[in-house]
């Protein structure tokens, strides 16, 4: 994923620092960059949220918007779920791989991830709760992600700007009467209140799973790998382990050479771990998330714009 080129030299600077246990920016094998992460980022959304992991300028920054629509049923489908929507796209400036059609394969790969780990029951949510009338009518929540810069670990951030963006979302009330015609049948129909204040927050969101991705680097394997790190990472692990620590989903990448099942069983084993304190850590985030934007809606209108600030 990464295109930094580095020279032999470094390549082995990284490589041996990693299986000597520390690593080019003074971050052990575990720890992971400093993350900010805001709410409330699209106006006209349903639910968004922006995360940054590293610095400005020199970490990964995704922008996420949920939008919510009914969707009539048609046969063959289910009958009484809703259904959820993703795509990823990478601008073009975030990275130099990514202009022209060089972001088509990676936007495949990480819309491809973000469904398999949302759609199904080992997401938390409910698809249930998104039906409105059984064989008739259902919500669509659609994830739209935008990557915007690029200096490692795109997965992990992805994530937690989805759940983050999932965790905001609202939806509208509806109101299902059954009505009626001149034969005596019943009908059920539905009217979408049209008050941006009477809104119910989406169920289960805050089950959905944290992913932690391990880059294998020499013998050895280190959580959010940087750019440089990258460039040098024969393979790649992504694990989705949900609140109860159970594994929901692992996608490779990157695959140079295969990981040695010692070193796998490992890392399943690491990544239970590391998801406890990512989850804490997430929520630590996500609240101060929440009131940074109830201070801002105190704040005096400086007019309409898409997104506010970061």
């Amino acid at each position: 994923m990464a295109s930094l080129i580095l020279s032999p030299a470094e390549q082995d600077y990284i490589i041996r620092g990693v299986e000597s246990g520390f690593r080019a920016d003074g971050r052990g094998s575990l720890d992971r960059r400093e993350v900010s992460l805001r709410t409330g980022m699209i106006s006209q959304a349903n639910g968004s949220a922006r995360c940054r992991i590293g610095n400005l300028g020199v970490g990964t920054d995704v922008l996420v918007g949920v939008k919510a629509e009914v969707n009539s049923w048609t046969p063959g489908e289910a009958e009484d779920v809703g259904s959820i929507v993703c795509n990823v796209e990478c601008s073009p400036s975030a990275a130099q791989e990514f202009e022209g059609r060089g972001a088509e394969e990676i936007n495949v790969e990480l819309t491809q991830l973000l469904d398999r780990i949302l759609n199904g029951p080992q997401s938390g949510l409910d698809l249930k709760k998104l039906c409105i009338i059984p064989k008739q009518a259902y919500w669509v929540l659609h994830i739209d992600a935008l990557v915007l810069d690029v200096k490692g670990s795109i997965i992990d951030t992805l994530v937690w700007a989805t759940r983050a963006a999932l965790m905001s979302t609202s939806l509208p009330r509806v109101v299902v009467e059954t009505i009626g015609d001149e034969m005596g049948n019943m009908q059920a129909e539905f009217d979408v209140v049209d008050d941006p204040e009477d809104l119910t927050p989406l169920e289960g969101a805050e089950n959905l799973p944290i992913s932690v991705t391990f880059s294998q680097i020499g013998k050895r394997y280190v959580v959010d790998a940087s750019e440089q790190e990258e460039a040098v990472t024969q393979a790649r692990l992504t694990v989705a382990v949900s609140p109860a620590m159970e594994i929901c989903a692992i996608q490779k990448g990157g695959m140079l050479r295969g990981f040695p099942p010692s070193l796998l069983t490992e890392i399943l084993e690491t990544a239970q771990r590391i998801a406890r304190e990512e989850l804490t850590r997430f929520k630590s985030h996500y609240d101060n998330a929440k009131s940074h934007l109830t201070s801002q809606a105190d704040e005096p209108s400086t007019g309409s714009t898409f997104l506010v600030q970061f």
